[in-house]
């Protein structure tokens, strides 16, 4: 049996941990992002841009997708800014693996976090 956290906003039925997880870690990377107390790095940005080319034709971040984007930036990025977007990244998978732990404000925001980090490669490819 998976633990699951009741949400304030949901009432009573009980959202999985995973799913908790994977919004929580969404949220607070771009909190941080927003606010300039994270920057991302060159290689997480190479990667971030990968991602969004990967959903280009449909807009869907999938298990797939994510898991060769983790592949690309390999073990560097697990250490880049604390691996706090690979952990991103991997916190989505089981959210995005079973349809019951899909949640489309999770998916949105993990899209648009993507996006984020995607744009400082351009921006920094673009000064250099």
């Amino acid at each position: 049996m998976s633990a699951t956290t009741v949400r304030p906003e949901t009432g009573f039925f009980p959202e999985p941990a995973a799913t908790d997880r994977a919004r929580r870690r969404v949220e607070e990377l771009m909190a941080d992002f927003r606010t300039g107390a994270w920057r991302p790095t060159r290689l997480e940005g190479r990667v971030a841009g990968l991602l969004l080319t990967s959903t280009a034709g449909d807009g869907m971040l999938t298990p797939r997708r994510i898991r060769a984007a983790l592949w690309e930036g390999s073990l560097a990025m697990t250490r880049d800014n604390d691996g706090r977007f690979a952990r991103v990244l991997a916190d989505l998978l089981p959210v995005l693996e079973d349809p019951r732990l899909v949640s489309l404000d999770v998916v949105d925001a993990a899209g648009e976090l993507v996006g984020a980090v995607a744009s400082t490669a351009v921006a920094s490819t673009a000064a250099a």
